[in-house]
């Protein structure tokens, strides 16, 4: 108890999510199937993890696909995406090694990007499809450069003024990216590049 209530409750919850978190049943599933060299199966169990959530996101984007099962997943890939990059970046154990060689530097910064570029395509996916009729489009309907554009720039806490929000749910939705933007801009990108193994 020596570290406190609060610390030993919140660091019990964000352990136990990771059990709900999709890309370590990938890990998981891999180790199973090749356990010969652990770290490289991982790293390519979470390769095929992100390639196959961007072919989703894309894909329920072309095809113009919007439900209420595809909401909750895009949701649930949305806030374990920033789970992930919390938890290894942030949290995990892992972190008290101070030495990194620089391939995994250069991978763990490469993850991290392409998580950001994921969070603003899925924000994107939702304004454009789901939640469209929630904003005033410029020509009265949404198209992808826009919904990108408007994303990327609420994920800056920057405005964009060819859309507007028109409702409490635009707001809300506007709010919680920012909220999860700067999670990774603040929180886990300055937590994210330790510095290199020295000889």
């Amino acid at each position: 108890m020596n570290k406190g209530l609060i610390y030993i409750t919140i660091d019990w919850v964000i352990e136990k999510l990771n059990f709900l978190n999709l890309v370590e049943l990938f890990k998981f599933i891999a180790l199973k199937i090749n356990d010969n060299n652990k770290i490289t199966t991982i790293r390519l169990a979470v390769d095929i993890f992100i390639i196959l959530k961007w072919v989703l996101i894309i894909s329920l984007w072309f095809f113009n696909v919007k439900n209420e099962f595809i909401n909750i997943l895009v949701w649930y890939l949305i806030f374990t995406n920033v789970y992930t990059y919390f938890y290894h970046h942030s949290w995990d154990k892992d972190l008290s090694e101070t030495d990194f060689d620089l391939d995994r530097i250069k991978r763990r910064f490469l993850n991290l990007l392409l998580s950001i570029a994921f969070n603003v395509v899925s924000f994107a996916y939702l304004f454009a499809q789901p939640f469209a009729n929630n904003f005033k489009w410029k020509n009265d309907y949404s198209t992808l450069s826009e919904s990108l554009s408007l994303s990327a720039a609420n994920s800056l806490a920057t405005s964009y003024d060819s859309v507007k929000s028109v409702s409490d749910c635009g707001n809300n939705l506007l709010l919680i990216q920012i909220i999860i933007s700067f999670v990774f801009f603040t929180i886990i990108l300055s937590n994210s590049i330790p510095q290199p193994k020295t000889d």
